[in-house]
């Protein structure tokens, strides 16, 4: 099983943006979310992981968190809290992530 960590926000005034393959300034950005994907190759092991992304789905609090099922897995998202230092969100979302990786790979690799 593999766990992805990244970020994601989404950029204001879009209309500022060049359409250019080329680096660019960084943008304003907001309504950041943090991403832990969890994949899997095994068939079989996709299927158990979805289940439990779907059960993570019921749990979760849906203000907070989103699931989305992919075809190797799941991805978990959380609003980043702009009421905290955006490197302690972080570090805290990477401890997070890998707890639950650690957690649903003792399960799924079984």
């Amino acid at each position: 099983m593999d766990l992805l960590i990244s970020m994601k926000a989404e950029t204001i005034l879009k209309g500022l943006e060049l359409s250019a393959n080329i680096m660019m300034m960084p943008t304003a950005q907001s309504q950041g979310y943090f991403i832990a994907e969890f994949r899997e190759g095994d068939a079989e092991k996709i299927k158990l992981l979805k289940r439990y992304g779907e059960m993570l789905e019921d749990k979760l609090d849906k203000n907070i968190f989103q699931i989305e099922l992919t075809s190797h897995g799941f991805k978990l998202k959380k609003k980043v809290d702009e009421d905290i230092e955006y490197m302690e969100a972080w570090e805290r979302w990477v401890v997070f992530s890998r707890t639950l990786y650690n957690e649903l790979s003792d399960v799924v690799s079984d």
